[in-house]
């Protein structure tokens, strides 16, 4: 997806909250947002790129100002430890649910929820899970990922955030429950956001479920961009049956690529107003998306 108006403010607010995390006074924060405001696409002469292509660009000006690779590492590990704590209870929630397939996938997708893009810097707790437990998935949409997965022996899974990730493996449990599959969790290279790498995919278990692989992107990109994955990744994706793509950033950039149409379905949450629109459906609802 392309950027749209909404997108500039939305990569702003990000990059305030990165600036109050990482800077050390006010006067940093002013020269950090002065520079990224000299960027092409704040002034409105640039829509042909995706948000995670300029969050890349930002992410930089980040690291160049602060001095600082991955200001959210502390925050990253706080949100694989208050998932950790509450997994188990989730995990008996999905195995009680006369529906565990629909249960777990709604769990996978809410957990993007903990994302800075956002604003969002809590923790999960029990309430994010009662609150997830409300939330709603449309049926064809289901039935669509299903009859791809009953077809399928190869599963490319693309992670996003970390404490999500803890609810990626319960998904992926539950899928090996109903589904022969081999599947493969890929996390980013290199940190950005609050995007999980292998360290923090492994914190989360997912090598128990799914053999984990870095995407070999040697920039802060919060996305998957196939020309820029290593050659293993964009094997591993080819050679797929059905890939799996995890949150906004995946989205952003992969619904661009269409030689995956017919073999990925989105996992997002309709968090802003072009997703709303773009698949019909209410701010904050649950989207399958089978692309």
């Amino acid at each position: 997806m392309l950027i749209w108006p909404d997108c500039i403010h939305c990569t702003l607010r990000m990059a305030v909250n990165i600036a109050r995390i990482a800077a050390e006074n006010e006067a940093q924060v002013k020269k950090f947002i002065k520079e990224i405001l000299k960027l092409d696409y704040y002034s409105g002469n640039r829509w042909d790129i995706t948000s995670p292509e300029i969050i890349r660009d930002v992410w930089l000006i980040m690291q160049n100002i602060f001095s600082v690779n991955d200001p959210l590492k502390n925050i990253k590990k706080q949100q694989n430890d208050a998932a950790r704590t509450i997994y188990p209870f989730a995990e008996e929630i999905v195995s009680k649910s006369p529906d565990p397939f629909q249960e777990s996938l709604k769990f996978a997708i809410s957990g993007n929820a903990i994302d800075i893009m956002t604003g969002l810097k809590e923790n999960p707790t029990r309430q994010n899970i009662e609150t997830i437990e409300k939330g709603s998935i449309s049926h064809e949409s289901i039935m669509g990922f299903k009859d791809r997965l009953s077809k399928s022996r190869s599963l490319v899974y693309l992670g996003d955030n970390c404490g999500e990730i803890f609810f990626d493996r319960l998904f992926i449990e539950t899928l090996l429950d109903y589904y022969d599959l081999k599947v493969t969790f890929v996390s980013r290279t290199v940190p950005v956001l609050n995007d999980a790498i292998m360290e923090n995919a492994l914190q989360a278990g997912l090598d128990k479920v799914a053999e984990v692989v870095e995407n070999g992107t040697n920039e802060p990109i919060p996305g998957t961009m196939l020309d820029r994955v290593s050659p293993v990744v964009k094997s591993l994706i080819s050679e797929a049956d059905i890939v799996i793509s995890k949150g906004g950033g995946n989205y952003d950039s992969l619904s661009e690529e269409k030689g995956l149409m017919g073999k990925c379905t989105f996992l997002i949450q309709s968090k802003c107003e072009p997703y709303a629109l773009i698949h019909s459906v209410p701010v904050g609802d649950l989207i399958v998306s089978n692309f």
